[in-house]
């Protein structure tokens, strides 16, 4: 019996790696063919074989000298950043309202804010635009794309409600004792132990907007000074049609900004998730 249990054990284990491994493999192609198309020329792009037989960079030169890409980073990182990084603090600011102080009605308010997250995006897109665009006037401004951002979300602020949960009340406790207001509590105490999943959601706030096509595409409308990295590829989408080498190049361009990120806050990442309780 303990032979045929080490065997199972050994063949479930065998199994379990063949397809965590098949998995990867069926991820991890798509992009290593997009990597490897984007060094192709024009003649070898729509040939079978897997890597190129010249590799080349003409299509990444052709990226940054005849598209607007270098200007849609510039604009992307400047339309999403304020708003992550302000949103992020906002919707921390909240989950410690809702976590650390009752007041009359935080209940009612607080079942309000979570009954938004099952409303899909779609439906409040059209009196959305109404309103940016008949009462604010900011239709063709990236003020559509900011400004809501940096109110935060209700998604934020669940995920920092379950951290919090998880730290003592300890600290603020001796803090309040001191005489401390709750404002400097906050900054001084809970914000800072809050480091882990506050990096996690401006990681995931950033990849979130910065994949995000549909807004900049119905707020910034035609203009290329305003054009993201989103709406810039898409333009190549157009302008490239036959030539899908280019297209690709840039499509590898677009993603390293999130890469490096990953790679630099993957620590902070996992330890976040796995500290607020969300497997």
């Amino acid at each position: 019996m303990n032979k045929l249990d080490t065997i199972a054990r050994i063949a479930g284990q065998v199994l379990k790696y063949f397809f965590l491994i098949l998995l990867s493999l069926m991820i991890l192609l798509p992009f290593a063919y997009v990597i490897s198309s984007s060094f192709k020329n024009a003649q070898e792009i729509n040939l079978k074989d897997f890597f190129p037989t010249h590799w080349t960079f003409e299509n990444y030169k052709a990226v940054f000298e005849e598209t607007v890409m270098l200007r849609s980073f510039l604009n992307t990182f400047m339309f999403i950043i304020p708003p992550v990084l302000v949103g992020v603090f906002m919707s921390a600011l909240a989950a410690y309202g809702f976590a650390r102080m009752k007041f009359p009605g935080s209940r009612i308010l607080f079942a309000l804010m979570m009954s938004t997250m099952v409303i899909p995006n779609i439906i409040i897109m059209i009196p959305s635009y109404v309103m940016f665009a008949n009462f604010y006037k900011w239709v063709g401004t990236p003020l559509p794309v900011m400004i809501p951002a940096m109110c935060g979300s209700t998604v934020m602020m669940f995920f920092f409600l379950n951290f919090l949960k998880t730290l003592p009340a300890d600290y603020e406790e001796a803090a309040i004792l001191d005489g401390m207001s709750r404002g400097g509590i906050f900054i001084t105490i809970i914000f800072p132990l809050m480091k882990p999943a506050i990096i996690t959601q401006i990681l995931l706030n950033f990849i979130t907007h910065y994949n995000d096509y549909l807004t900049p595409l119905l707020y910034l409308g035609n203009n290329e000074k305003l054009f993201t990295v989103q709406l810039a590829i898409n333009q190549m989408n157009s302008a490239y049609a036959v030539e899908t080498q280019k297209l690709l190049a840039a499509c590898v361009v677009a993603m390293i900004p999130t890469c490096v990120l990953f790679l630099l806050c993957q620590k902070y990442l996992l330890e976040g998730i796995s500290m607020s309780g969300l497997k």
